[in-house]
């Protein structure tokens, strides 16, 4: 690597114009060496941005490029990892990382194999709400926990942000690694990992089509968790709210947080008035140390924010949950064949 890594960019959608360009130019040790997208329309804006441009993604991989950011649909991530690892590129890889256990685990040996760095774009685990939930869990300000409720609520299926040249509501398709669960369960699922508060024991899930007559992937979730140590985990997303929810409940056997918003919280103890608590504001370039941390492992300078470990654990907490769906019973976590279930 010379002294900035050099990156090329695969899928020059929405998600790289308004999350992680803003980031990347904010970084002194990286430029944008080049992109490559499979529309024209795309390359063409891309190059109106003051980007060069790749014909195809072989021109690219052939370039001296010392990394690939792949921002594609969910369906086409391992190939394209499988093709940037096996060229000699460093990866950054959008969440989710694939849209399976059992390719994010080949992926996982193959950058073993090829001494390549792999990391994920999973940068909710920044946001302040979580920040927070963490905070308050770590210094003990709940006690034992015995709950963890998590969910996210939103309006429609997000395939207003799909670029017009290419198939825009690919999020509400299977093929393309569209539904609820891919899109946002992926954030929420990877969040209640990152707690650490135990093992997963069991599961069970439930996932459906909320009618809105346009999208043939699941449009709500909902997942019920056991760990080994008794403590309770769920987490919802639902397509079909646009109601006030809260994102968060943990509750502990001293008091309860509550988490309304990202500007909003409160603390219950028994007896006493709720207690406003400030989440912090980490909105402006959010997911930044996931960058930071990609440059320095590259060079031996520290660990990945988001190790592609960790990303396969959360691939096959999602798996466990289309199989509990599908088997429409209570999954022992671990006794199931990643693969077997259509999909998974």
């Amino acid at each position: 690597m010379c002294n900035k890594l050099r990156l090329g960019i695969v899928g020059f959608g929405r998600i790289v114009e308004l999350v992680h360009l803003p980031i990347i130019k904010s970084i002194e040790e990286i430029e944008v060496h080049g992109v490559f997208d499979i529309t024209l329309e795309r390359r063409v804006l891309a190059e109106k941005r003051g980007f060069s441009v790749y014909a195809s993604l072989e021109e690219m991989l052939r370039s001296p490029i010392d990394a690939v950011l792949i921002a594609t649909p969910p369906n086409s991530h391992f190939s394209l990892a499988v093709q940037a690892l096996e060229a000699g590129k460093h990866l950054i890889v959008e969440k989710p990382v694939t849209v399976n256990a059992r390719e994010a685990t080949k992926l996982l040996q193959l950058a073993r194999k090829v001494g390549k760095t792999v990391t994920v774009f999973q940068n909710r685990r920044y946001d302040g709400d979580f920040l927070l939930v963490k905070k308050v869990i770590s210094e003990g300000m709940l006690g034992e926990i015995l709950f963890v409720e998590r969910r996210y609520d939103m309006f429609g299926t997000g395939d207003f942000f799909g670029v017009k040249s290419f198939h825009p509501s690919w999020r509400n398709e299977f093929h393309f690694g569209g539904g609820a669960l891919m899109d946002w369960g992926v954030h929420l699922a990877d969040q209640l990992l990152q707690l650490e508060l135990g093992q997963i024991q069991e599961l069970t899930s439930t996932s459906e089509n909320l009618r809105w007559g346009k999208s043939e992937a699941e449009e709500y979730v909902h997942a019920n968790m056991k760990l080994t140590n008794g403590i309770l985990m769920s987490m919802c997303v639902n397509f079909g709210s646009a109601a006030r929810a809260n994102s968060w409940v943990v509750g502990g056997d001293k008091s309860t947080l509550q988490v309304v918003s990202d500007k909003e919280a409160y603390l219950y103890r028994k007896g006493a008035a709720p207690e406003l608590i400030q989440v912090p504001d980490t909105k402006r370039h959010a997911g930044k140390e996931i960058y930071m941390s990609l440059v320095n492992h590259i060079q031996n300078l520290g660990d990945l924010a988001v190790p592609l470990e960790q990303a396969v654990e959360t691939m096959t907490l999602l798996d466990a949950i289309r199989y509990s769906k599908l088997c429409n019973r209570r999954v022992e976590y671990g006794d199931f064949a990643v693969g077997t279930a259509d999909g998974v």
